[in-house]
């Protein structure tokens, strides 16, 4: 991996494809003179965008140096999210882990529902992202579109083991997936999780999703926090 560094040139910044570096290592990074900006980690052969610079950039701001966002003076362990299947040994162990999270939250017969299938995570339809800190698989997150309600996506199968977590990790795969869902048109995220899942609570309002009415297979589910989170509407 190498790692993406934007310039910060103008305040407020601008998307400038211009203001960014591509660097070998760490030290590279480190040897630059300016530290007004935001590094990220990228695959070799991935180019980064302003796009991308920018909302990287707000990361930072909002949630201060991660190995998702981070500044040449705070430099982190590489960090890659990218798309897998359901048939990838690390994510089936994620997955298993998060199910064992759960019984041990909610041990009462009919509690929880888990539905992720092939189907959901094909091309156009929906994606399952894995997070690798450091050559370490560390969470994963999914999302399907929601064909009952044009516009919408689920956001399911969001976990973050110990080795990963208080590292902005999860925040991180919210961020990753939600841009990933926008580029097939969706501009309203729902999901569920339930009042033992404190923290999961916190993350998501955080991130800016709020109480909403239950759908599909969560009415009537006693245990069930249903949630969303609206966007501006492509044009």
């Amino acid at each position: 991996m190498k790692i993406a560094y934007f310039e910060v040139r103008a305040e407020p910044p601008t998307a400038d494809e211009s203001a960014i570096t591509v660097l070998d290592n760490t030290a590279a990074l480190q040897a630059l003179p300016n530290d007004a900006g935001v590094a990220w980690w990228v695959g070799s052969r991935h180019q980064p965008t302003a796009a991308e610079a920018l909302g990287r950039l707000q990361f930072l701001n909002t949630y201060g140096p991660s190995p998702f966002a981070f500044t040449p003076h705070t430099p982190q362990a590489s960090l890659a999210i990218d798309r897998v299947w359901l048939d990838d040994a690390d994510v089936q162990l994620l997955i298993s882990q998060l199910n064992s999270d759960l019984f041990s939250r909610y041990p009462e017969p009919g509690a929880l529902i888990f539905s992720l299938h092939p189907a959901d995570i094909v091309d156009g339809v929906g994606a399952l992202l894995m997070a690798v800190h450091d050559g370490m698989p560390v969470g994963c997150i999914a999302f399907r579109v929601v064909d009952e309600q044009p516009g919408s996506a689920e956001i399911k199968r969001m976990y973050v083991s110990l080795a990963g977590r208080g590292k902005k990790i999860g925040a991180a795969l919210l961020v990753e997936v939600e841009r990933q869902a926008r580029q097939l048109g969706v501009h309203r995220f729902i999901l569920e999780a339930g009042p033992r899942q404190p923290e999961a609570l916190l993350r998501f309002r955080q991130a800016g999703y709020v109480e909403c009415e239950p759908w599909g297979e969560f009415v009537d589910k006693e245990l069930s926090i249903c949630m969303e989170k609206l966007i501006s509407s492509p044009d």
